[in-house]
């Protein structure tokens, strides 16, 4: 075992043991009181731990020590964050945003500094499911994401949510939301970048996992002309194992171009492929990213 981690180890069990002292309970009543609120730890396992023998591992022992750090009248993630857990996450690349437009990154730096959004590292996405409907104006209506979001920092209880483009400016959306509530969101000046920052009805652990839905539509507009362009997709920070971009136009309003844009990484160059225009176009890539993945339409004037 090497020395960091025997550090480590020591750090937690002496944080976890003088908790107990300083609550002046017994592992007999932690255990029982887990138990009762359903996250059953053995009598045993708690000794391990306090011991340094062992530490906790696995979802349901993470999950059991933010419910100990409550019950041992602890901050939250003061004991999470003296395990060392990074490991059962398998390789973890650094985030980036891959949009590299100046104009962009710059915008989507103020505007997260703007509403201190949790950093962008603490999470990741493992798949995603989007799927966007244009209506009979040509106009994107509405975006649902189905998000399996994973978290990379011992105790993760926020998330942001962004929209970015480079081309077509972004009107702030309505949302409705499963598995988390919105708690505060800016557009910036410039059009290009909205931001929110959700807060999850369950807050995970190092390793935890949950579905997010997010249905985003813009506000409704007053005109009716068709758009000469307009797009939809996603971007990821990390290589995410399953992405899937579904569009769906209106069957009276087929536009007269549409172009598959790409950027299979952070560093890479936006490629633009024409496709057939047609009433569905479906995007598939298994562990891609950072990168871009949609769809740009038109109509001829």
């Amino acid at each position: 075992m090497s020395d960091r981690k025997t550090e480590r180890r020591s750090a937690f069990a002496e944080a976890f043991s003088g908790a107990i002292t300083a609550r002046g309970v017994s592992l007999s009543w932690l255990h029982r009181t887990l138990t009762e609120r359903a996250n059953p730890i053995s009598v045993a396992t708690l000794s391990y731990w306090r011991s340094g023998e062992r530490h906790p591992e696995g979802s349901r022992s993470l999950a059991a020590l933010e419910d100990i750090e409550h019950l041992l009248g602890l901050d939250a993630g003061s004991l999470l964050n003296l395990i060392n857990t990074r490991t059962r996450l398998g390789p973890l690349a650094p985030a980036r945003n891959p949009f590299t437009e100046t104009q962009v990154a710059e915008a989507a730096e103020e505007t997260l500094a703007l509403l201190d959004a949790p950093p962008i590292d603490v999470t990741r996405d493992l798949s995603a499911h989007i799927v966007s409907e244009v209506d009979e104006n040509g106009v994107l209506r509405s975006r649902r994401s189905q998000i399996l979001v994973q978290a990379v920092a011992p105790f993760v209880h926020e998330v942001t949510y962004s929209l970015m483009s480079a081309d077509v400016t972004i009107d702030r959306p309505d949302f409705a939301l499963r598995g988390a509530t919105l708690v505060r969101d800016h557009l910036h000046p410039s059009g290009h970048v909205y931001a929110c920052v959700l807060q999850l009805d369950t807050p995970l652990v190092i390793g935890g996992t949950t579905m997010l839905e997010v249905t985003a539509a813009p506000p409704p507009s007053s005109s009716v002309e068709r758009p000469l362009e307009d797009e939809t997709g996603a971007f990821v920070m990390r290589p995410i194992r399953d992405l899937v971009v579904w569009t769906r136009f209106h069957r009276d309003a087929l536009p007269d171009w549409i172009d598959e844009i790409e950027r299979v990484s952070a560093d890479s160059e936006l490629i633009a492929r024409p496709l057939r225009p047609q009433e569905s176009v479906h995007q598939s890539r298994r562990d891609f990213g950072p990168g871009i993945l949609g769809v740009r339409w038109g109509f001829d004037r």
